[in-house]
């Protein structure tokens, strides 16, 4: 086997033997909510979700059982763990996790990265499992002085015995506390005791991101490595019918040519060579033969007509999103309206592309990746591979960007293919840009039409919605009765509205769609909040008192709002051609309102100032909370303004930056961001912001002009972006 540099980090312990000693220190593994997993016997074991090492020289390594892709865990959850540990946060170190069952997430039950819950998920255990490391070392060390464990305290990374003034340090007695039992119920803090929780400071990967040697998938160095990039069937379901072998491999560098897919119909070719630049030229010079077996007959604008069309057809009602009788309560309606929206396809356009660096040997796998599926993805190399489990090792890396992209497995089938091909020799895989913008799983496209009514007090009294588009279930073959990855916030349910009904139809091309960041939410909330501002409209009252008097029992929610309308400056008096737009979205366990300051002069319009107030509850890093929420509202504003996916003859016409642009400082808003303070559970942050954008905007557009925007991006309605 070849020398690999940055060796991973050896597998870790079984669950059988989580406690044991290591390098004469101890190694603890937490115990987070049971896990049911049946075992040949039938036995239920607990599944261990992270890792902690203590050596003898006084180290304390703690595994990130997620993947880092900028939403801050690499500091988060260890932070979590050391307010119990009582360890030196400024001496600790964090490693990043291998794939392994031991570190699934208690919400998921497998190890993975999504849906913003890590914290939520993971909080209580690591918790937990800090109090029980710390009162195991507290126990070594007050039984080696033959004092009571009561008398000792455990602080920075040293136990003291106060009545003596003896101290010693969690390495010295690591190995003791390996041997002694681990408590059921270990005492936990008070949060008025936390001193790392709700404490901002630097973030732990920031400095190896700053000097450049935090490892991403396309930075393994390795003897002998090498490079490879590839090229899929520009239209979608299409395979290579023919290439110039011989011109390919000519260039000079180029090692072989392989056959790849994505796992999802779309045949491609990769070239592996001394560097990337020989495997891009290679490419070219095979000019290659696609067979689009048929599929290259399918376009966005045909696609917007069926979405349309199936508006009038027979629809799936949403068990959960039906309350009352709409059809009576629109009947009786004093005041009603109907409106259709639609947003197009988006991609999820990471700061780094796809990568992955691999080794496959006769008998062994290692892979250094970004995923956001570990699980997944070590399942998946092992049956490609044909290696048992633990033959398989991988190894996260830092990721430039996830948002559900690297939720995917098509570059970790190809890298593995491609491996397989070099046996035993290590190869480097990413992708271009342009392979990234079209052949991308994107956000589906979605039409939905609205009804509303109002009472004789102009009250909403009812609200129906039929959404039109693709199911992301169905596309992943997990078909299920309903897709709430489609419809989930079609209904502004928040609201209490007394008649509601929600209805779905299918209409699914072949078009490879995935989680996008806020999944649902990122569509249905400029739906639903849409409608809202316009029911408010119809019944000529003020949008946030509307929504107000529709959330009587909500004392956070009104409690955001009212904050909002203070800090957005609500109400306040306006120059011709600015307004004010609001989207209400609470999500992820948090709550969050937004307020967009636009203003439209000579048909420009300029996005001058966005205002957010969030309850996301216990904060664990306030300053990193702010920055996710700053991040989702960034990434939501480019899709709003700019972004969308269209398709001709089958295939994507964007491919780079130049045509699928995203906002740049020149017109970049102002942000100003809010957190009230909460002693509630944590809720999510990486995607709460990202959904309420558009609607906000759209509001605040019509507020100014008068005119409704129901389209998006909104570079199409008319308006030039300033």
């Amino acid at each position: 086997m070849n020398h690999i540099a940055n060796p991973p980090p050896s597998v870790i312990p079984s669950r059988r033997s989580f406690l044991g000693t290591a390098a004469g220190g101890l190694t603890l593994a937490m115990t987070l909510p049971a896990v049911r997993s049946a075992t040949a016997k039938g036995e239920t074991q607990t599944a261990l979700n992270a890792y902690v090492q203590i050596t003898s020289d006084d180290r304390v390594v703690v595994v990130v059982p997620g993947v880092e892709i900028g939403q801050g865990v690499y500091t988060g959850l260890p932070k979590i763990l050391c307010e119990e540990l009582e360890a030196d946060w400024e001496k600790l170190e964090i490693k990043l996790a291998t794939a392994n069952e031991v570190y699934a997430n208690p919400n998921k039950k497998r190890q993975s990265t999504g849906n913003s819950d890590a914290i939520i998920g993971y909080m209580p255990g690591l918790l937990k499992t800090g109090a029980q490391a710390r009162e195991m070392l507290i126990g070594a060390a007050a039984a080696g002085w033959k004092v009571n464990a009561s008398q000792c305290r455990a602080e920075n990374g040293k136990i003291f015995h106060d009545a003596s003034s003896r101290m010693t340090t969690f390495g010295a007695v690591a190995a003791a506390a390996a041997k002694r039992p681990i408590p059921a119920e270990p005492k936990l803090k008070s949060p008025e005791q936390w001193k790392l929780i709700g404490k901002d400071f630097t973030r732990k990967d920031t400095p190896a991101k700053v000097d450049g040697s935090a490892p991403f998938g396309a930075d393994i160095a390795a003897e002998g490595l090498l490079v490879a990039t590839l090229t899929t069937s520009p239209v979608f379901g299409g395979q290579v019918k023919s290439f110039d072998r011989d011109a390919a491999m000519a260039v000079k560098g180029v090692v072989a040519l392989v056959d790849i897919d994505n796992g999802s119909g779309t045949g491609g070719l990769a070239a592996v060579a001394q560097n990337f630049h020989q495997a891009r030229k290679a490419l070219d010079a095979a000019k290659i033969e696609w067979d689009n077996k048929g599929s290259d007959n399918w376009s966005s604008a045909d696609y917007s007509r069926t979405m349309r069309a199936g508006l009038d057809e027979t629809a799936k009602p949403v068990p959960p999103m039906k309350r009352g009788d709409v059809e009576a309560a629109l009947a009786s309606a004093v005041k009603k309206m109907e409106a259709i929206y639609e947003v197009p396809l988006l991609a999820h356009a990471c700061m780094e592309p796809m990568a992955t660096t691999v080794l496959v040997t006769d008998d062994a796998c290692m892979m250094w990746t970004p995923t956001q599926q570990q699980g997944a993805a070590h399942e998946l190399t092992a049956k490609l591979t044909g290696l048992p489990m633990e033959k398989v090792t991988l190894q996260n890396t830092f990721a430039g960007g996830g948002f559900g992209r690297k939720w995917e497995m098509d570059f970790t089938r190809q890298a593995v293919q491609i491996g397989m091909a070099m046996k035993g020799r290590p190869v480097r895989m990413y992708w271009t840009r342009e392979e990234d913008i079209q052949h991308d799983y994107y956000r589906p496209a979605y039409v939905a039409r609205f009804r509303g009514g109002l009472d004789k007090d102009n009250n909403l009294i009812a609200l129906q919605a039929r959404l039109s588009g693709q199911s992301l279930l169905a596309y992943q073959k997990r078909p299920a009765p309903i897709d709430f990855t489609a419809v989930g916030g079609t209904l502004p349910m928040g609201y209490g509205i007394p008649n509601t009904l929600s209805e779905y139809v299918e209409k699914n091309p072949n078009v490879p769609v995935g989680f996008w960041r806020s999944v649902g939410s990122s569509h249905n909330v400029f739906f639903a909040e849409s409608i809202i501002d316009e029911m408010a409209a119809l019944a000529g009252r003020d949008p946030l008192e509307f929504r107000k008097s529709m959330l009587k029992s909500k004392a956070r929610d009104l409690a955001v709002l009212d904050l909002l309308a203070e800090k957005s400056g609500w109400g306040k008096t306006k120059v011709p051609g600015q307004g004010l737009g609001l989207a209400y979205t609470p999500g992820f366990g948090s709550i969050l309102a937004e307020v967009a300051q636009v203003s439209v002069k000579n048909g420009q319009l300029r996005v001058e100032k966005i205002t957010c107030v969030a309850d996301c509850g216990t904060l664990i890093e306030p300053r990193n909370v702010v920055a996710q929420i700053e991040s989702g509202i960034v990434y939501g504003l480019s899709a709003a303004l700019l972004d969308e996916i269209t398709v001709e003859k089958g295939a994507v016409k964007q491919s780079n930056f130049f045509d699928y642009p995203m906002i740049t400082l020149a017109n970049m808003p102002e942000l100003d961001i809010h957190l009230i303070p909460s002693k509630e559970k944590p809720g999510g942050v990486g995607e709460a912001s990202v959904p309420g954008i558009a609607p906000a905007i759209a509001n605040a557009i019509f507020a100014a002009t008068g005119q409704r925007i129901r389209k998006l991006p909104l570079k199409n309605a008319g308006l030039s972006i300033a």
